[in-house]
């Protein structure tokens, strides 16, 4: 695509998302919830129908009905979640922490951070954009990587949302390097963990199906000894608040195997993950082909 269709696109969506804005925060969550409503019903793509059989297989028992009721609260969240994530930003630096966030948990990590850094990983549950722009809020600077968006305007432009706060954020690319030493010297990193890793993963339950899965954060926490967070980021019901809960603590054991050890720390946090997504099914991205990947694919393809 052309830079002209870049900005087009660019300027069209930021137009729509000034109009939202200007509207009470309440009032623009409910129009989100309406586009989400429509996206359920216009979108033909294949990863629903998908979705539908992840959903059936994951929570036996569950009925066809039930599980398209629970995908299109997925849409409808994920439309919500991006209005709540532009308003957070807009208001973080006006409003008290304590009038946007409900800290749940966090004492069992406090003693830790300014003496080590941590690893706060999540998944693509809740309001996982959220996490990033509070965690600054609460005194914990944090480092995240990401990847490049096509279109070099929404780039900036999301760049400069995720950093309002305090968030820094590293390409993609070669930031493992770096982390290494941000963690080493006490700093704080943050991942997403619950997309396919293809080859590059390990594979772990998950929902009762191997899924390939990062191994990144369990070796990062064994190279560097720092321990693991497991933290999401949920909103309260009928408020414009946010509960930041913090459900578990890993510490890594350096004189374990050390396979063993990254396949302990990622099944872990992957249980974690489940936990919470079986408390709000509606809340994580079943869009995403997370069983993608199957034990053998590659060996098969190579053969």
């Amino acid at each position: 695509m052309r830079v002209a269709g870049y900005w087009l696109i660019y300027v069209t969506t930021r137009s729509v998302l000034a109009v939202m804005q200007a509207l009470p925060w309440s009032c623009a969550r409910s129009i989100a919830g309406w586009f989400g409503d429509m996206g359920y019903l216009v979108d033909r793509r294949q990863r629903k129908p998908e979705a539908l059989q992840n959903l059936l297989k994951a929570f036996p028992g569950l009925e066809l009905h039930e599980a398209r009721g629970i995908l299109r609260g997925v849409y409808r969240h994920l439309s919500e979640s991006i209005f709540d994530s532009l308003n957070f930003s807009r208001f973080a630096g006006s409003w008290d922490t304590e009038d946007l966030l409900e800290i749940v948990g966090w004492d069992r990590v406090e003693p830790i951070v300014g003496r080590n850094g941590v690893i706060f990983a999540t998944g693509h549950f809740g309001h996982w954009e959220i996490l990033g722009a509070a965690l600054p809020l609460l005194g914990h600077r944090i480092w995240t990587m990401a990847q490049a968006r096509k279109n070099p305007f929404f780039e900036q432009y999301v760049r400069h949302l995720r950093e309002a706060s305090g968030q820094a954020v590293l390409p993609k690319h070669g930031a493992l390097r770096r982390i290494i030493r941000l963690l080493r010297r006490g700093e704080n990193v943050g991942f997403v963990m619950d997309q396919d890793a293809r080859r590059d993963g390990i594979f772990v339950d998950f929902f009762g199906r191997p899924a390939s899965t990062t191994p990144a954060v369990a070796s990062l926490s064994i190279r560097t000894g720092c321990p693991v967070a497991f933290v999401c980021a949920q909103r309260i019901p009928r408020q414009n608040r946010f509960r930041l809960v913090l459900t578990d603590v890993i510490f890594p054991d350096r004189e374990a195997d050390t396979q063993e050890e990254i396949h302990r720390i990622t099944q872990r946090l992957t249980r974690d993950l489940e936990a919470v997504i079986r408390r709000a099914p509606e809340q994580w991205l079943w869009l995403h082909r997370r069983w993608k990947t199957y034990p053998g694919k590659y060996d098969a393809a190579q053969g």
